[in-house]
C-alpha cells in the first residue's frame, strides 16, 4: 500500500511545482497540501475503508480548486491551468471511480459524480456514468429520470431521452415522474415537427397520459399532466385532458384546481352556466369566484372556504384592483358566514377587518354564534361587545356553558376576568360564579379573588375568600393569593394571614411539604418563632408517612441557609 501511495504522491510533484512557480502558494502551503493528500491517499488505500474517507478527500480537492480560482482572479494570472486545475480534476475523477466501485449501491454517489463532471466540463464521461448507474440502480425511477434529463437538457437529444423513459416505464409502470417527463418530451417534439409528424407526436402524448392515468390514478398526476398540456397548448389534446379533469368534479380538489387555472386565463366552458355576468370583476376573477361558490354549494367544507379566501388575498394586481380584491374577499367571507363555513381563524380575520373599517358587526356576531356555538372566539367577541353590560355578560357565559368544552369555557371565563372594567359587573359575575357547578370553571377562584380585591378592596376580598373555601375544590393558589393580599398591606394583619395558613394546611397539609415550609418561614419572619416547633410537630403528624423524611430534610436545610 505504501508503495502505491508514494507512486501517487510522486505523480503530483509536477502539479505542486507549477503551483510554486506561478506563486499561487508558498513553500509552507505546498508542504501542507502534500501532507494532507498523502494522508487522504493512505486512508482510501487501507484495507478497511470508510465512506467518509472518500467524501473528505473529494471535498478537500474541490475546495482547493475553488481557492485556486479565487487566487487567480485576485492575482489576474491564468496560465498553467492544464498543469494545475486539469490535473486536480483528473485526480478527483479517479477518486470518484474508486468511490463508486467501493460503494456502488449508493445512488447518491452517482448524482454527486455527475454534478462534479458538469462542473469541470467532463461531459464526455457522464454518459458512461449514467449507463453504469442504470445497470446497478435501474430499480429506482429517479435514475431513469436523471438519464432522460441529461440527454434532453445537456445533449439536446430528445429521442435518446425518450428511449430512457420508455425503458424506465417498462420497469416502473407506476412511476408518475417518468410519465410526466415522457409526456413533456412528446409535446416538445410536436412543437418542432411539421404537421404530419406533429399529429404522430400528439397521438403518442395522448397514449402516454392515458396509460399514466390507468397506472397512476390520482388527481395530482392528472393536474400535472393538465399543467403541461396547457403550457404547450395543443388544441384537441388539451381539450380532452380538460374534459377528463371536469369528469372528476365529484372531488373538491378539482374545483380548486379549475379555479386557479381560471385566474391564469385557462377557461373551462362547462362553468359558463354558473357565471353571473353582473359582477364588476375582471373575467378571470369572475370565473374564479363562480367556481369556488359552486364548489362550496356541493362541498360545504370549512377548509375549502378558507382556501377560497386565502387565494383571493393573494391575487396579483394584474387580476384586479385593490378595491375589487377587498370587495371579493368581503363577498367570500360573507358567503362563508351565511353558510356556516368559517373557521375560528377566518372569523378572527373578518372581524379584525370590520374593526379596522369601523363597521358594526354585532348582528354578524349574534348570527355567527347561533350557527357556530362551539367557536370560542365568537363568544369572546360577544363578551367584548357587551363588556359594560353585566346582564348580557352573564347571559353570554350561561349560554356558552351549554355548548363549549370545559377548556374553552375556562378560556372564556379567563378572558372575561381579564377584560372586566366595571365593579358592578364583577359583583354580579361573582354571584353567578357562586352558583357555578363546573369544576373547570371553579379552578378560577384564585384569579377571581385577585380581581375582587383590585376592584372592591380588602374587606370584600376577605368575604369572598370565606365563601370560596366553603365550597370545594379549593386550590393551594387560592390560599396563597389571599395570603399575598394580606401581606401586601401597609400594616399586614398577621392574625388574618395566619388564619389563611391554617386553612391552607387544613385543606392541603397531608400531601404538600412546601406549604408547611412556607408556614414555618412566615412564623419565623413575623415574630412567631415560638410557634415554629409546634408547626413542625403538626407537619410531622399530618403529612403522609412517605413525605415526612423529605420534610425534615428540607426543614434542616432551610435552617442551615
Amino acid at each position: 500500500m505504501a508503495e502505491l501511495v508514494n507512486q501517487r504522491i510522486e505523480g503530483m510533484i509536477n502539479e505542486l511545482e507549477q503551483m510554486r512557480r506561478v506563486e499561487l502558494y508558498d513553500d509552507e502551503e505546498i508542504r501542507d497540501i502534500s501532507r494532507k493528500r498523502k494522508e487522504f491517499e493512505y486512508r482510501i488505500q487501507r484495507r478497511i475503508k470508510e465512506k467518509d474517507d472518500f467524501v473528505q478527500y473529494i471535498a478537500y480537492e474541490l475546495a482547493l480548486l475553488e481557492d485556486i480560482s479565487l487566487r487567480r482572479k485576485q492575482a489576474k494570472m491564468f496560465n498553467k491551468r492544464q498543469d494545475i486545475e486539469y490535473a486536480i480534476a483528473k485526480r478527483v475523477n479517479k477518486v470518484f471511480k474508486q468511490f463508486i466501485m467501493r460503494y456502488q449501491n449508493d445512488v447518491q454517489i452517482y448524482f454527486e459524480y455527475i454534478k462534479f463532471c458538469k462542473s469541470v466540463n467532463f461531459e464526455y464521461a457522464i454518459s458512461s456514468i449514467i449507463h453504469q448507474m442504470l445497470q446497478v440502480h435501474g430499480d429506482k425511477p429517479k435514475t431513469w429520470q436523471l438519464a432522460s434529463l441529461f440527454e434532453s437538457k445537456e445533449k439536446k437529444n430528445l429521442d435518446t431521452a425518450r428511449s430512457f423513459l420508455l425503458k424506465g416505464i417498462h420497469r416502473h409502470p407506476e412511476a408518475e415522474v417518468l410519465y410526466l417527463e415522457l409526456f413533456e418530451i412528446e409535446l416538445k417534439l410536436s412543437g418542432t415537427a411539421n404537421d404530419e409528424e406533429k399529429e404522430k407526436y400528439l397521438k403518442r402524448a395522448e397514449v402516454v397520459w392515458m396509460n399514466g392515468m390507468k397506472n397512476v390514478p390520482n388527481l395530482s398526476f392528472l393536474f400535472k399532466i393538465c399543467d403541461l398540456s396547457l403550457k404547450y397548448n395543443n388544441g384537441a389534446l388539451t381539450n380532452s385532458i380538460k374534459e377528463e379533469v371536469w369528469s372528476k368534479r365529484n372531488h373538491k380538489e378539482v374545483w380548486s384546481y379549475i379555479a386557479s387555472k381560471e385566474l391564469e386565463g385557462y377557461h373551462w366552458r362547462e362553468i359558463d352556466e354558473f357565471v353571473d355576468d353582473e359582477n364588476q370583476f375582471s373575467k378571470e376573477l369572475n370565473h374564479f369566484t363562480t367556481v369556488y361558490e359552486e364548489a362550496l354549494q356541493q362541498f360545504p367544507d370549512e377548509k375549502l372556504c378558507t382556501q377560497y379566501i386565502h387565494h383571493l388575498l393573494g391575487l396579483n394586481d394584474c387580476i384586479c384592483t385593490e378595491n375589487q380584491k377587498i370587495h371579493a374577499v368581503k363577498q367570500a367571507w360573507m358567503y362563508g358566514h351565511e353558510n356556516g363555513l368559517l373557521s375560528n381563524d377566518m372569523y378572527a380575520f373578518g372581524i379584525s377587518f370590520m374593526k379596522l373599517e369601523k363597521e358594526d358587526y354585532s348582528q354578524i356576531i349574534d348570527t355567527a354564534v347561533e350557527k357556530n356555538p362551539k367557536h370560542k372566539f365568537l363568544w369572546q367577541e360577544k363578551l367584548l361587545l357587551n363588556k359594560r353590560n353585566e346582564n348580557v355578560i352573564l347571559s353570554v357565559l350561561q349560554q356558552a356553558s351549554k355548548t363549549l368544552k370545559d377548556q374553552d369555557l375556562l378560556y372564556l371565563w379567563n378572558f372575561m376576568l381579564d377584560n372586566v372594567e366595571n365593579d358592578v359587573v364583577l359583583k354580579n359575575v361573582y354571584k353567578k360564579f357562586q352558583s357555578c357547578e363546573s369544576i373547570t370553571v371553579l379552578s378560577l377562584k384564585p384569579k377571581l379573588l385577585q380581581k375582587i380585591y383590585e376592584h372592591n378592596g380588602l374587606k370584600t376580598a376577605r368575604e369572598s375568600y370565606e365563601d370560596f373555601i366553603k365550597t370545594p375544590p379549593t386550590q393551594v393558589e387560592l390560599h396563597k393569593a389571599m395570603i399575598e393580599i394580606e401581606m401586601s398591606q401597609e400594616k399586614p394583619n398577621l392574625k388574618c394571614a395566619r388564619k389563611c395558613y391554617e386553612c391552607l394546611v387544613q385543606h392541603h397539609g397531608k400531601e404538600n411539604i412546601d406549604i408547611w415550609l412556607d408556614y414555618i418561614k412566615f412564623e419565623s419572619s413575623n415574630g412567631g418563632a415560638k410557634a415554629v416547633p409546634q408547626v413542625h410537630r403538626r407537619a410531622v403528624a399530618t403529612l403522609k408517612a412517605d413525605l415526612v423524611d423529605g420534610f425534615v430534610k428540607a426543614q434542616t436545610l432551610s435552617r442551615l441557609q
